[in-house]
């Protein structure tokens, strides 16, 4: 302890010292902090010291510490994140500083740390304790091997592979991902357990194949697993991949276009368009026309048969005229239905749709009954001692026809000497009951016809009476065997029948070679061994025996075994790698490049095969002949295309075979150079200076050729000029170019200069196109606003949309600068009357004008163009509203009246009557008449409107006239006029003016009195009244603008002002007064004032739009127009005269415009920098010219104010500036495509357009890998990387605005990886060994690979992959040598592939491929063999053969080697050969081929039908083997056919149709094969054809049939007698054929007439009324002539008639016309006859109306009336009517018209009232308030009475329902809920409403909770009802809710909830009561 003391007494002293001399030394100096890093492993124990980290405190940095602090107090602190991670240790010894952990570090959370040092003077307890920082420390946590790899992919994993993929294919890939670092985190993929079919390449994850999967059937299961390099290496967990195997499909050609060696893919067809079916006879003869196809769509229409194939149709289509006939004779039995499909074409153009047409065949009755017994012949017993009626045998026929044509009956015909019969209708042969004889044979004819008498073939049936042999079902048995049925597999089963009943047993009389076994009570008949079709006889005869159980009796029957041949061969190319090398890439299409050959073991079409490529690029023919499918390139990888062919054969499950061709390219100078774009797309500014630079083209020739450029189009001008070696497009270098029009398009042509050799040099071109960009220094300008206010009107009236005016203006700028959209300028607040569209300009309205209105609207006007800073033009147009003679005159007044004296004189005008027309122009014109009499007492005149006396007055009379006046447009008004003529003495008062004239300002106030009038009575009475006449126009006071008051102390009366006048309104008034005495006949006299209003300053001149905006361009010169702003004032002269001024405002902004005061232009008062300032904002004021009338302005004139925002537009000024000069970067050269590398930025001080910066490359990208995007500046890889071509990229970078450019390099290193993979010597490796070889292991060849990527050898690991990879061969996996490890036999694989595979990094790497072929030399080890082995050859040859005919090929095969040696060369001799009578041999064999022929000319099949040669084959070494040939005589014709029958007879109805079959003949020939192909024919007796006679080819048999429809009553066509004949090839003969023809029931029942209309009669008609007769006759007799009456049922459905057995038609039911108005009766006649026919008669019956129906309502109707709503008002019934409808059943004479009322009852009803509107409606009234709270509904009752007669009325009763007014006032409510709850409660469920009485029902209340809300409880907010949503705990829960109704105030009502547990024994006698504010629930 005192050592320690001690030490840190000398360490604090030290400490102090250091302390002070850092502070001395501080004093000026800068302070920095020094840098300290280290590092430690992650996952080491906590305490671990960080290594790099001892810091003596000398390096620390002087800082003013805690130097006046006393000891050692002061403290570190590391200062950052994650500091708690680590602590601050000290060794006191080394006065250093060093770190530890404080917890385990794990670097994939963290693996870098930053820390500042942090000093406390005193401890540090806050951040606030640190007084400064001394130092940086960095710590490295270093990677340890924690964590396996993981991969990306799901576990698990299934892929289908298609079998022919080929050898060397990526199938699949995966990745993982290892979080480690370095080599921890470099990892190496692999498959464990190996797979022999697919190779893992180490370094990428890619599933490879390496051994051909075709034809294998079963998956592949695969686990891949990731491992890394750490120490210890870590893998990760596996992942299961299964591949499938998937068969590939193709599409063998069809036969014949197998054999021309074609393959055409069929097209698929489209959807049928159309339908159409149709129905034809199966007896319809050929070339009959079932319909015409019409085209719908095509004017000239083709038409062509689709489907089915011509071959297979039935039908033809005629391509001109689209007639569809029928081609074959059809069967229905054997096709009831045929689809066809037919392609109509438009000939005129392309167009064309399919038809699809369906052809149903129908029976008739065309097919003769066909014995369907089993066992044939036909054997039966019976026992000698039967009796009558024992069964014997049963017959059963078929009739293939439908319905009777198909029912058959059984005949017996002859034989059985009457000792047995048939049952017709069961079949059964039965005994009669005579006497049988024991063991005689009875032979029974029997035969089988259908109902209308077609018969079948005759059929024998034996019957023995005893006992006969057993009977094998077949009479032969022929079975087809697949070579690959294996041995005890059953064959067949043969059976027998004992027709004594009783156990029989089998077995093999003859079994070839003993190759079958027969089981002895099943009869199945199984292999004994397996057989092969390729090496065994294809046929076997065995003979069967049946016998019966210890008894003589049995039979034998034939059993012919055919082998037929399987597909269980492959086909097999002879090379499994065929090579073409020097091939040109400009090869033609279709040129010869190699042969392939294949061959196929099996027969037949299993043996037959096409060949396929997998390529497209290449083609091969049925002949094996590969050619290029299209164009071939040299610049594709290792200049070599690689493909799998196919060998398909045609066998049912095809096998394949495959092989793989190579073809190596050699380069031809066919490459066009390509351009990295076809499109180059860029922009230069139209003010950009010379030589500036515009886009950089670049072009590379794919055959490595070196490109130049040039401009070959689009430069006409020169404004451009390209570097031909740098494709760098700049502006010329003259002066300033001309730079015109919005783009160029220039077509820049890239030349190769041909050094990779061929015809000439070759070009490509691509297109720039260049943008010019505007610069928006011109506003758009609208230069015909003069003259649209001239031309701008709309006619008043016209709906909304009405075109008015088409605006135009134009902006002298380009693009989206001189784009112009047009709008409207509109004043905040007002609705627009017009719109404008924004492209058109064209102007329509937004309402209907009324030009009494307003006459004209002004309107502005804006274009404004589309650049970023868009600049605006105005126009303020007057838009003239046109008048539409849309108003009548209007008379002043709307009486007159006037007093005049009997003596006035003729021709005295006395009054002037005034009208006026709001209208304007001509259809304001009036004009004046007087209407109704021709000779009126007074006439007016026509202008001026004045009345005049136009007749003596008559002595005291009141006259009445009416005054027409009539308007322009021919719209008239009426007044009448009233004039009473008084006596000449009196006297009418007398006014002191007749006129009255002032003029008073438009400003004058109410009742104010601005004239007063005075009359004055002459009479005895001299009081006057006054009165103010009424006006129907403004000028006369309409509406009320003055009012008239009698001045009561001197007797006259003043007019005052009424209402505030408007001078803009209404200019001048016209007043009428009339004064009127006091007498017994008052007299009146009138007085006119004429009253001028005059204008005072009352309106504002308003601007057009509260906001302007307008823009200038930076930089324009002073005085420059900005806009002009525009405001209107309503007033006159100075009052309207507008002046303009801007308001001052605080940041200036009006300094720097002025405005013209009298047009409202703006104009710039300084030169504008956008860079400085971007927009400005100006009040500006509208002023009129005098002081405002208008109160509190205190005579300042009438003003209005708008801003204008003024945006400042830029310019492009300033140039773009890169970031960085120079960039540097490096990429791994595996870099993926797209990825990018880094991105380069520049600035400019610009916005918008001139700010839009484009980069490019202009230098430094060798091979065109890299691209920049011309947008974001960010580099792009477009090709991949290769560090051994490129190592280092210095590109130059160019950013351009359009006008300004800079420059900056970028330097791009490429880092090597390991991306190569190795590459062998060869990519075909060829070796031999010789087979059988004993000397094992044989050395075969030794392969060779390199690494691109390592100049040194080694590294590699070499592996050998494919069938015999893993036991027969082996590779040294360091030399690559192979060696054979086993014997080979060539016969059995004589070719053997491998895949041999070279990875590096020692086998951790990357995987190069090469094939390695190994052929087996073969030795003479296999004697020939023949191909018909086990000695059976068989061959035939026709009788009397000339010599040296042809008659087999002994073909025989030696499975040696053909191409080596003569161990396969092969001689054919015959050992063993027949001798004619001569004793000359009878054949002779060609000695190489095997062929044999015949040696003479004597062949007798009569005397020899088969002849046996033993033949032998040998091989060139020695080795051979025998066959015997079996030589069978083929017959010739020599016997003449004959008929079984000299005569033939048959009967047949006269009924029969057409191909109805009459008789069958049978002939017979003792001839064999085709000598015995029979024809018949009819050669005599066959007048006018109407029968013929048909046979199969093959058959001895003929149907003689019926071909025209034979009449009984023409006695020509009673009998025929016709003789028919039989031949073959060579002879014929006769035979007779007599037919009969039968009389049949063949004329149906005739109506007279066929169609009865019976004059209508009434509804109500009695039952039983005969309303008609009918009568029919039929011609035939008897029954057949016998006619029974009845009624269609489906033509009297409700059975309301009947018809009696003499035709009276009676009404059998109540009728009602309403139902049912009219009857169309079908009245059947039918016969008696067998089968019956029926003749038809149509009765039409119309039904009279009687009056049976009352009225009803037309609808349903629902009135509702409201509550509190004042009466009357008429109801509205329903939504759309006020109206009551009615509606009769009955016709319109027993309808309307109705008459609507109330019952008795209802008359004096106070509530409603009903209206008979007269008009076939009624409608109902209120009388009174209703209260919904008294009475909710009324039920009116409304008696409906029609016009018919008698009349009928129905009463309908109306419900009135009184709607609710929410008039009540809701109020707080309380309610008590009771909740019992046990155990677990169903939950939601309803527990109560809030309660808030309120006597309204109807309004809509809303329940918000204002108390918390108990969670288990959920209130509805719209019906207030409360849910218990969870069970809750026992207590009490007070809630408050608030009612709202949204009229009344709002209410809180409460609720408390008592939840109480229920206990279990309460619950079976719980109930549910509702009790007044209380609700009690039970919840179980």
């Amino acid at each position: 302890m005192g050592t320690a003391s001690l030490l840190w007494g000398i360490f604090k002293a030290l400490f102090v010292v250091l302390l002070t001399f850092a502070i001395v030394r501080s004093d000026g100096a800068k302070h920095r902090r020094p840098v300290f890093s280290g590092s430690i492993q992650e996952n080491r124990p906590v305490g671990t010291k960080v290594s790099g980290i001892n810091i003596h405190l000398n390096r620390i940095s002087p800082e003013p510490w805690c130097s006046k602090v006393a000891g050692r107090k002061w403290h570190l602190q590391l200062i950052g994140e994650k500091g708690s991670h680590f602590e601050v240790y000290f060794h006191h010894r080394y006065a250093q500083m060093s770190l530890k952990t404080a917890q385990i570090l794990d670097r994939e959370e963290k693996s870098k740390y930053i820390f500042r040092l942090g000093l406390c003077c005193k401890l540090c307890l806050s951040p606030e304790h640190i007084v400064t920082e001394l130092a940086v420390v960095t710590v490295y946590v270093l990677d340890m091997n924690d964590n396996a790899p993981r991969f990306f992919s799901s576990n698990q994993s299934t892929i289908s592979l298609d079998e022919t993929t080929g050898l060397k294919s990526v199938v699949y890939s995966v990745r993982a991902e290892d979080p480690d670092q370095g080599t921890n985190a470099d990892l190496v993929y692999f498959a464990d357990p190996a797979s022999s079919y697919f190779f893992v390449i180490p370094k990428t994850g890619q599933v490879v194949l390496v051994e051909s999967i075709l034809n294998l059937k079963k998956t592949i299961n695969l686990t891949l697993f990731a491992r890394d390099h750490g120490q210890p290496p870590l893998v990760s967990a596996p992942i299961q991949v299964e591949i499938c195997p998937r068969v590939k499909k193709f599409s063998l050609p069809e036969k014949e276009e197998y054999a021309l060696g074609l393959y055409r893919q069929k097209r698929s067809l489209e959807l049928p368009e159309s339908f159409t079916a149709i129905s034809v006879p199966e007896d319809i003869s050929t070339g009959s026309v079932i319909i015409t196809l019409v085209s719908r769509d095509f004017q000239d229409p083709w038409y062509e048969l689709v489907s089915p194939s011509k071959e297979e149709s039935p039908i033809a289509v005629n391509g001109e005229d689209g007639k569809v006939s029928v081609i074959r004779t059809l069967d229905r039995e054997q096709a009831e239905k045929y689809e066809c499909l037919i392609k109509v074409l438009d000939r005129a153009g392309e167009g064309w749709y399919l038809v699809h047409l369906q052809l149903t065949v129908t029976d008739v009755n065309d097919e003769s009954p066909q014995w369907t017994m089993q066992l044939y012949p036909f054997l039966a017993t019976v026992s000698p001692l039967a009796t009558a009626g024992t069964y014997v045998y049963k017959l059963h026929a078929v009739d293939k026809d439908e319905g009777v044509n198909g029912e058959v009956k059984y005949f017996l015909l002859e034989g059985g000497d009457r000792r047995f019969e048939v049952d017709r209708h069961s079949g059964w042969i039965q005994t009669t009951g005579q006497v049988l004889e024991e063991g005689v044979e009875y032979l029974l004819t029997v035969q089988a016809a259908d109902m209308l008498g077609k018969k079948s073939s005759p059929a024998l049936v034996s019957v023995i009476a005893g006992e006969r042999p057993p009977q094998f079902k077949n009479v032969s048995y022929i079975v087809h065997v697949p070579e690959n049925t294996p041995a005890g597999h059953v064959l067949l089963a043969v059976s027998a029948m004992s027709h004594q009943n009783r156990p029989l047993s089998y077995s093999l009389v003859s079994n070839p070679h003993n190759l079958f076994i027969l089981n002895q009570l099943s009869g199945d008949i199984a292999l004994t061994r397996g057989v092969d079709y390729e090496t065994e006889p294809n046929q076997f005869l065995l003979l069967v025996r049946a016998s019966e159980d210890s008894r003589p009796l049995s039979s034998s029957v034939e059993v012919v075994v055919v082998i037929i041949d399987i597909n269980d061969c492959t086909p097999e190319f002879q090379q499994t790698i065929y090579s073409r090398d020097g091939v040109p890439e400009t090869v033609p299409v279709a040129t010869s490049l190699l042969q392939v050959t294949a061959s196929d073991c099996d027969s037949g079409e299993s043996g037959e095969f096409s060949y396929f490529t997998l390529s497209p690029d290449f083609s091969i023919s049925a002949q094996g002949t590969i050619s290029p499918a299209r164009r071939l390139d040299y610049e594709r990888p290792s200049h070599l295309y690689e493909f799998v062919i196919l060998a398909i054969d045609r066998g049912e499950s095809p096998n394949t075979g495959t092989a793989t061709v190579r073809i190596r390219v050699t380069n031809v100078n066919d490459e066009v150079p390509e351009f990295s774009q076809a499109i180059y797309r860029t922009f230069v500014s139209e003010d950009a200076a010379p030589n500036a630079l515009v886009a950089a083209v670049q072009a590379f020739d794919p055959d490595g050729d070196q490109v130049t450029y040039e401009i070959s189009g689009g430069n006409g001008d020169g404004n451009f000029l390209i570097d031909p070696q740098k494709g760098l497009i700049r502006l010329g270098s003259s002066s300033l170019p001309r730079l015109h029009g919005t783009e160029y398009v220039l077509y820049v042509t890239a030349t190769d200069d041909n050094s990779s050799g061929g015809p000439r040099s070759l070009t490509s071109t691509a297109t720039v196109t260049v943008r010019v960009d505007d610069i928006n220094n011109n506003k758009p300008i609208f230069y015909q606003c003069a003259d649209y206010s001239r031309n701008a009107s709309v006619l008043e009236n016209q709906p909304p949309g009405t075109f008015v005016l088409q605006v135009e203006a134009k902006d002298a700028d380009s693009g989206v600068n001189g784009q112009v959209k047009y709008g409207i300028v509109h004043r905040e607040g007002s609705l627009p009357a017009f719109t404008i569209h924004p492209d058109t300009g064209v102007i329509t309205t937004l309402q209907s004008f009324d030009r009494e209105r307003e006459k004209e609207y002004p309107l502005t006007i804006k274009a404004t163009d589309q650049a970023t800073d868009p600049l605006i033009g105005l126009c303020q147009i007057n838009i003239a509203i046109l008048d539409q003679n849309d108003n009548d005159p209007s008379f002043e007044n709307n009486r007159y009246e006037y007093f005049l004296k009997e003596d006035t004189a003729v021709g005295t005008s006395f009054l002037r009557i005034a009208a006026h027309d709001e209208d304007y122009g001509t259809n304001a014109a009036l004009s004046y008449s007087v209407a109704g009499d021709e000779s009126p007492v007074f006439q007016i005149n026509s202008t001026t409107g004045w009345l005049y006396v136009n007749q003596p007055l008559p002595r005291k009379s009141l006259l009445t006239q009416e005054v027409l006046v009539t308007d322009g447009g021919n719209r008239s008004t009426r007044v009448e006029v009233t004039v009473r003529v008084t006596d000449a003495q009196n006297q009418p008062p007398i006014w002191e003016k007749d006129r009255y004239e002032i003029i008073i300002p438009e400003n004058t106030l109410r009742d104010t009195p601005i004239v007063t009038v005075k009359a004055t009575s002459l009479l005895g009475d001299p009081r006057v009244t006054y009165n103010l006449e009424e006006g129907l126009v403004p000028e006369s006071n309409m509406p009320v603008r003055f009012y008239l008051t009698v001045n009561r102390e001197d007797g006259s009366a003043s007019v005052l002002v009424a209402e505030n006048l408007d001078y803009e309104t209404t200019k001048n008034f016209i007043l009428k007064i009339r004064a009127q005495n006091v007498a017994p006949v008052p007299l009146a006299a009138f007085t006119t004032v004429y009253i001028n209003v005059t204008d005072v300053n009352d309106n504002v001149p308003f601007f057009s739009s509260s906001i302007y905006e307008a823009s200038v361009t930076e930089g324009l010169d002073l005085g420059t127009l900005v806009l002009q702003v525009s405001a209107s004032d309503q007033d006159l002269g100075l009052n309207g005269k507008v002046t303009y001024s801007i308001l001052e405002d605080r940041s200036g902004d009006h300094a720097l415009f002025h405005i013209d005061p009298e047009t409202g232009s703006i104009y710039t008062a300084t030169v504008f920098d956008r860079e400085e300032k971007t927009s400005y904002l100006l009040e500006v004021k509208s002023s009129d010219g005098s002081e405002s009338s208008r109160p509190g302005k205190h005579g300042q004139p009438n003003s209005d104010t708008a801003y204008v925002r003024v945006f400042i537009i830029d310019v492009n000024d300033n140039q773009p500036s890169f970031t960085q000069r120079a960039y540097f970067v490096s990429v791994d050269e595996d870099q993926d495509v797209g990825s990018p590398v880094v991105t380069v930025s520049a600035n400019d001080p610009d916005e918008g357009i001139n700010a839009n910066i484009r980069y490019q490359i202009t230098a430094g990208n060798i091979g065109g890998v890299l691209d920049l995007n011309p947008e974001t500046g960010a580099i792009l890889i477009v090709h991949p990387l290769d560090y051994e071509e490129v190592k280092v990229y210095v590109l130059t970078l160019l950013a351009s605005d359009g006008k300004w450019e800079d420059f900056a390099t970028v330097t791009i290193n490429v880092l090597n990886k390991n991306d190569e993979p190795p590459v062998f010597s060869l990519n075909e490796y060829r070796g031999s060994v010789t087979e059988e070889s004993a000397d094992l292991p044989v050395f075969v060849l030794q392969v060779s690979a390199t690494d691109p990527d390592y100049d040194q050898p080694g590294g590699l690991k070499y592996s050998l992959h494919g069938s015999g990879a893993e036991n027969i061969f082996t590779i040294d996996e360091k030399t690559g040598s192979v060696f054979a490890m086993k014997p080979l036999d060539r016969e059995e694989h004589a070719i053997w592939r491998f895949v041999v595979l070279a990875t590096d990094e020692e086998g951790d790497g990357l995987t190069g491929f090469t094939d390695v072929i190994i052929y087996v030399q073969d030795i003479n080890d296999n004697s020939p063999q023949f191909i018909c082995s086990f000695n059976i050859c068989n061959a035939s040859v026709v009788e009397n053969a000339p010599p040296n005919t042809s008659i087999m090929e002994m073909s025989a095969i030696d499975l040696d080697d053909k191409n080596d040696g003569l161990n396969a060369v092969l001689t054919y001799s015959i050992l063993s050969n027949p001798l004619d009578v001569l004793g000359l041999e009878m054949f002779s064999i060609n000695h190489d081929t095997g062929t044999i022929y015949t040696a003479k000319g004597n062949l007798d099949r009569e005397k020899n039908d088969s002849f046996l040669l033993l033949v032998e084959v040998k091989d060139g070494g020695g080795l051979s083997s025998t066959a015997t040939a079996t030589i069978m005589i083929l017959d010739t014709n020599d016997h003449a056919p004959k008929f079984t029958q000299e005569t033939w007879n048959a009967a047949i109805s006269e009924t029969s149709e057409v191909n109805t079959t009459i008789l069958q003949v049978f002939a017979v020939d003792e001839d064999i094969g085709d000598n015995t192909l029979l024809t018949f024919s009819i050669i005599e007796g066959n007048h006018d054809g109407k029968f013929s006679i048909e046979n199969p080819r093959k058959g001895h048999q003929a149907e003689i049939k019926l071909k025209k429809r034979l009449d009984y009553e023409n006695p020509e066509e009673r009998w025929f007698n016709i003789r028919i004949k039989v031949e073959d090839k060579d002879f014929s003969s006769i035979s007779h054929c007599v037919i009969e023809l039968q009389d049949a029931n063949d004329n149906p029942p005739i109506f007279s007439p066929s169609l009865m209309k019976v004059d209508p009669f009434y509804e109500n008609i009695t039952i039983g009324t005969i309303i008609t007769n009918v009568n029919a006759t039929d011609a035939d007799s008897g029954k057949n002539g016998h006619v029974i009456y009845s009624i269609a049922p489906d033509s009297d459905v409700l059975g309301e008639f009947f018809v009696d057995q003499t035709g009276s038609i009676m009404v059998s039911k109540s009728l009602d016309r309403e139902a049912l108005p009219t009857y169309t009766l079908i009245i059947l006649a039918a016969d008696e006859g067998s089968p019956a026919q029926t003749g038809t008669m149509t009765v039409l019956l119309n039904l009279l109306d009687v009056n049976d129906n009352g009225p009803i309502f037309d609808g349903i109707y629902q009135p509702v009336v409201w509550e509190n709503t004042a009466f009357p008002q008429t109801l509205r019934l329903n939504d759309s009517s006020y109206l009551l409808h009615a509606v009769d059943l009955d016709s319109p004479e027993n309808g309307p018209p109705f008459h609507f009322s109330v019952p008795t009852d209802q008359q004096n009803s106070t509530d409603f009232l009903l209206v008979d509107n007269g008009d076939n409606t009624a409608s109902i009234q209120t009388l009174r308030v209703f209260d919904r709270e008294q009475q909710k509904e009324f039920h009116l009752h409304v008696i409906i009475t029609d016009s018919g007669w008698p009349p009928m009325s129905a009463t309908n009763t109306l419900t009135i329902t009184i709607g609710d007014e929410n008039d009540h006032v809701h109020q707080a409510g309380h309610k008590e809920v009771y909740i019992y709850v046990h155990g677990v409660s169903r939950s939601p469920v309803d527990v109560g409403k809030v309660f808030a009485p309120d006597e309204d029902d109807w309004d809509n209340k809303t329940f918000t909770a204002i108390s918390e809300m108990p969670a288990h409880f959920h209130l509805d907010n719209n019906t207030g009802t409360l849910q218990l949503v969870e069970k809750c705990d026992q207590g009490t829960y007070n809630l408050k809710v608030k009612v709202s109704d949204g009229v009344w105030p709002d209410v809180v009502s409460t609720v408390r909830i008592h939840v109480k547990e229920t206990p279990s024994d309460a619950i079976y006698n719980s109930v549910s009561l509702i009790l007044m504010s209380m609700y009690i629930m039970t919840i179980g």
